[in-house]
């Protein structure tokens, strides 16, 4: 009789330590991701802040090659429906393949076999290229009064940016957005669906805006964490790229410190939101930044893109989970991938067999 129960005591004990190794094994959940693109955005970049840099806070960081369909140098139009979609395109087109066909962002794919929330904030124009290939399909980036149809007829819960002096108040709201025309009334706002236009073209440059970013992806946050399923928010530091440009040092410098402040704000919530994965990278780097002097005055070799990889900042949950240096349209896989609970590791090119998104 000793024998058996001692036996069961030992069957017991074993059985408790496989069930905790099971349990302390199983891949944490991603439930919601925030996803962060500094439009321009290379290395030299975030090494301009004069103040704390939130990009040191990062719990992992790999590089990114940003290279389109149809050049080494990418525009923002092909360098975000990579990153949207998962797909290389021509320059020029938004959320496209090659060959014309439409390409499915991650946003709304995740949205339609999940049924999570999706939003953006940016601060340029909601019809602007990257913006665009996160809800629209278009040949030319060019075709801005076709790409804010397709903002009407998008399945964004969320959207807010700068109006273009084409996004009709009237259209969003007979697409069941309810509108709001500063962040005071999107402080208010409690509708299913809720559209910010915070300017009658883009927002007004760092440092003028203010807090408007901040206290815009803060309201974004508070919207689409009512839904229990997660969330996908994508926001975008527009104007990095622009002063690229203008080879203007001190608009960079503003821009890049104005995105510190919001990196901050997501690593924030990520801490206190468990399931919260914040991903931070670039479509491309504008101006071909250097650094050389001893202040980090702003030097610029060139007007346009370059063509070297952008960093990519991770923090939260499986933020250790892609290495390397790893394809742009990687992160949309890495997206779709964890927000599934899959376990998968992206190392860089030596990887073999990863299934892009189609």
């Amino acid at each position: 009789m000793k024998k058996t129960l001692r036996l069961i005591f030992i069957i017991s004990l074993v059985t408790s330590a496989v069930m905790l190794y099971r349990e302390s094994s199983k891949t944490p959940e991603v439930n919601n991701i925030i996803f962060v693109i500094g439009d321009g955005m290379g290395l030299a970049q975030a090494c301009t802040l004069d103040s704390a840099s939130n990009f040191e806070r990062a719990q992992n960081i790999c590089f990114s090659k940003t290279y389109s369909h149809s050049n080494k140098v990418t525009d923002s139009a092909a360098g975000g429906t990579a990153l949207a979609c998962g797909v290389k395109t021509n320059n020029g087109m938004i959320g496209m393949k090659p060959d014309s066909t439409a390409a499915l962002s991650v946003m709304d794919r995740l949205k339609a076999e999940k049924g999570i929330s999706t939003g953006i904030v940016v601060s340029c124009e909601l019809w602007h290229a990257t913006p665009a290939d996160f809800y629209a399909h278009n040949i030319s980036r060019k075709n801005h009064t076709e790409i804010t149809h397709n903002l009407y007829n998008s399945t964004l819960d969320v959207a807010i940016g700068g109006a273009g002096n084409i996004i009709s108040a009237d259209s969003l709201e007979a697409a069941g957005f309810d509108v709001c025309k500063n962040v005071d009334e999107l402080a208010q706002a409690d509708g299913q669906r809720v559209a910010g236009l915070l300017a009658s073209n883009h927002l007004s440059p760092a440092p003028e805006r203010k807090d408007t970013i901040s206290l815009a992806v803060a309201q974004a946050l508070r919207l689409l964490e009512r839904n229990k399923k997660g969330f996908m928010l994508m926001i975008e530091g527009s104007q990095v790229d622009w002063a690229g440009h203008n080879n203007d040092g001190e608009y960079l410098k503003a821009e890049v410190a104005d995105l510190n402040r919001v990196i901050g704000q997501c690593f924030d919530y990520a801490d206190e939101h468990s399931g919260t994965l914040v991903i931070v990278t670039a479509d491309h780097e504008t101006g071909g930044l250097a650094l050389l002097t001893e202040d980090k005055t702003p030097t610029f070799t060139t007007g346009t893109h370059s063509g070297v990889y952008v960093p990519v900042y991770l923090y939260g949950t499986r933020a250790n989970d892609i290495n390397g240096i790893v394809e742009n349209i990687d992160l949309p896989e890495f997206v779709y991938k964890v927000m599934n609970k899959e376990v998968l590791q992206i190392a860089g090119t030596k990887v073999e067999g990863r299934k892009r998104l189609k």
